[in-house]
């Protein structure tokens, strides 16, 4: 397959060049619950640039809202027999992701992959 960073050159991932601020986050979070509440299952792409410790795409089915996160219910394409959690912390408004065979586990940006014609 090459070299990690050849995965990030694409036109397609334009996205992680421009900041993720906490505020930004925040509002992702919000949405990918409204997407989820649409029946519109969002496709989430997790980097942690100009870190190449991940880059990857996941699929939220499900939301859980507590006081303190969000716990969104995923398919993961490189683990398809076994649900995964991506957790939105509110007090720091960041998400992490498990530790798994391809990922040390942490904080991770998220941004939606595909929304409309629109984005």
């Amino acid at each position: 397959c090459g070299p990690a960073w050849q995965s990030y050159v694409q036109h397609g991932h334009w996205r992680i060049m421009v900041p993720f601020t906490r505020h930004n986050q925040e509002r992702m979070a919000a949405q990918l619950v409204e997407d989820i509440k649409a029946n519109h299952p969002p496709v989430a792409h997790l980097v942690r640039f100009p870190h190449l410790t991940i880059n990857h795409a996941i699929v939220l089915f499900a939301a859980n809202q507590t006081n303190s996160a969000i716990l969104f219910t995923a398919y993961d394409p490189n683990n398809p027999k076994t649900p995964v959690t991506l957790t939105f912390d509110r007090a720091t408004r960041t998400f992490t992701y498990p530790a798994n065979d391809y990922f040390p586990g942490g904080r991770v940006d998220v941004y939606e992959v595909y929304r409309d014609w629109r984005y």
